[in-house]
């Protein structure tokens, strides 16, 4: 059966911060030129369909966002809890992504200034800031309750959370073309991200999610945030908490809590969270904290990698863990017994930093070649290797 998602929560603060402020005293992290590497390579022009960059196609991007913000915001708030009606929407954010991570490696100055034109645009119009329709997460939570009468439940939360992550992306696509960005950009640019930041990322960073989802539970945002404000201790404070967090869910066998034991779709939002995670992990090493070698982190990355290869290899022993959470289905039709489609970063990083080889995923080879860029990690470790 499926039950309600359990919306609510603060998450828990490292113990290392300073208990005043929330930030460390002491600030260590340092930041990449290009947001995720100090240098970006070759790799990085390819989308995952092999694609080039191209001016036209993030120029259609971002008018798109830009023209229909209103029906995309009026389709958001149709979703039930089991659907979310924001695939046109969705679309749109990744050939921004893929074309800012093109431009910074190729140094293509036309590229990079279609693209903030792009977004000063949209800021200067004020789109996703005023729309009818647009909700901030307490309105949402006040208007429905997610799963109250079962998956085809009205679930207004789901507006707020993915306008959140539309705007992480455009401020990481923004942190990746920093040395492109002027001081007039910057006027224009940051009070537009800066309400955002304030009315749609923050509550998503600290709403507690129960697992590991897009861009660390949010975490690529404010890291994005803390690179476009230079705000060190932000993004110390950011990376400390996620450390914190991946130690809590993840756990030592190589189950995530609660990803793992979502029923007949655990396997599959396993895989979502491994991915991730480690997406997430690799650009914090640019910042100063290698999780990798992190002595309680490590092994449990490790272990979760392991276990990805016992879901491939045989899905009922991987499932005989059983179930836990309230957000789970165990319904059939609704099963999922493959590698997360948008997990486009698991191979290659298993492979390079464990030097485990996963076994092929037919129906994940399928489908995966579909998406253009791992939006819900931020970044592309092709990428990311080109440049070292």
């Amino acid at each position: 059966m499926i039950r309600k998602i359990m919306l609510a929560g603060i998450l828990a603060l490292s113990g290392c911060m300073d208990t005043v402020t929330g930030t460390p005293d002491v600030s260590r992290a340092t930041k990449p030129t290009y947001f995720i590497a100090e240098q970006l390579g070759p790799s990085c022009t390819r989308d995952n369909r092999g694609g080039r960059a191209s001016v036209a196609s993030a120029e259609r991007a971002l008018t798109a966002l830009r023209v229909n913000s209103e029906r995309y915001i009026s389709d958001l708030r149709q979703s039930t809890s089991m659907t979310v009606k924001f695939d046109d929407f969705r679309v749109h954010w990744q050939p921004v992504l893929f074309n800012s991570y093109a431009a910074a490696a190729a140094n293509d100055v036309e590229l990079a200034r279609t693209i903030i034109d792009g977004l000063r645009q949209m800021a200067i119009e004020g789109r996703y800031t005023n729309e009818p329709s647009l909700i901030t997460r307490p309105q949402a939570i006040q208007l429905t309750d997610c799963y109250a009468n079962g998956p085809n439940s009205p679930c207004a939360q789901f507006t707020p959370m993915f306008v959140a992550r539309m705007y992480a992306l455009l401020m990481i696509s923004t942190a990746v073309l920093e040395p492109h960005v002027t001081d007039e950009d910057r006027e224009v640019l940051m009070p537009w991200f800066d309400r955002a930041y304030r009315r749609f990322v923050v509550d998503a960073v600290e709403m507690d999610q129960e697992g590991i989802y897009d861009l660390g539970n949010m975490g690529m945002a404010r890291l994005a945030y803390a690179a476009l404000t230079n705000d060190m201790r932000l993004a110390d404070r950011e990376l400390r908490t996620r450390r914190a967090e991946f130690i809590r869910r993840f756990e030592t066998s190589g189950y995530i809590y609660r990803n793992s034991y979502r029923g007949v779709r655990g396997f599959w939002y396993h895989t979502y969270g491994v991915d991730v995670a480690l997406s997430y992990a690799l650009v914090a090493r640019e910042w100063g904290y290698d999780f990798f070698a992190d002595e309680t982190l490590g092994p449990r990355f490790r272990a979760a990698v392991d276990k990805t290869t016992l879901g491939i290899n045989d899905l009922q022993a991987f499932r005989s863990v059983g179930n836990r959470g309230n957000n789970i289905t165990t319904n059939p039709a609704d099963a999922r017994p493959h590698v997360m489609q948008l997990a486009l970063n698991l191979y290659e990083i298993s492979e390079r930093e464990f030097g485990v080889r996963l076994p092929p995923d037919r129906r994940y080879q399928q489908i995966a070649r579909f998406e253009q860029y791992p939006a819900i990690s931020g970044m592309a470790a092709s990428c990311y290797y080109s440049g070292r």
